[in-house]
């Protein structure tokens, strides 16, 4: 299950690093952005970010039974975790049962570290809780697959290896009813 787990998580990650790396590196340069943060701070964001992104797409990917649902959810989501990251709307009004919901997504915290990074000249000491949370929420999600891939994949053996049996009891009785018609 590891194995499964962290292969896939690295595949997404290598294609994902490349377009972060871009959008937030390549682009800015091309177009002259007023950029405060360096380059390694952002670098070291992204990579906590992206794995818990990452590993949390893939938990919530177990529980997404069409692909098609996936677009809807994205777009009845996107502007409430947009408030909820605290960028929208101030974090410090938000009720506390609220709050603790917006420290479920790694948006929350990637959110926040990149426009103090960009914005403010932050560092990651700077930005060590949201650093420190985003690598929680790695292992969190990590282990959550973990489990929910473990899960379906024992489910999955047990149709297989049920289908199979009817399959053989299938063939069994065809054989026997062959059987039957040779000696009469």
């Amino acid at each position: 299950i590891f194995r499964i787990i962290f292969g896939k998580g690295m595949s997404y990650f290598l294609i994902y690093a490349a377009v972060s790396a871009y959008i937030t590196l390549a682009i800015p340069h091309m177009f002259h952005f007023i950029q405060i943060g360096l380059p390694r701070d952002l670098i070291g964001l992204l990579i906590p970010y992206l794995l818990a992104c990452i590993f949390f797409a893939m938990t919530i990917s177990c529980l997404i039974r069409y692909r098609e649902n996936v677009i809807l959810i994205i777009v009845f989501s996107s502007v409430p975790l947009l408030m909820l990251s605290g960028i929208l709307w101030p974090s410090s009004s938000l009720a506390g049962p609220w709050k603790a919901i917006s420290w479920l997504f790694p948006s929350t915290f990637g959110i926040n570290g990149f426009v103090k990074i960009n914005s403010m000249g932050a560092t990651l000491n700077d930005i060590i809780t949201e650093y420190r949370a985003l690598w929680i929420q790695v292992a969190v999600y990590f282990l959550i697959d973990c489990f929910v891939y473990y899960r379906q994949i024992q489910m999955s053996k047990k149709m297989h290896i049920s289908r199979i049996e009817e399959i053989r009891r299938e063939n069994r009785a065809e054989w026997d009813n062959t059987k039957a018609l040779i000696n009469n």
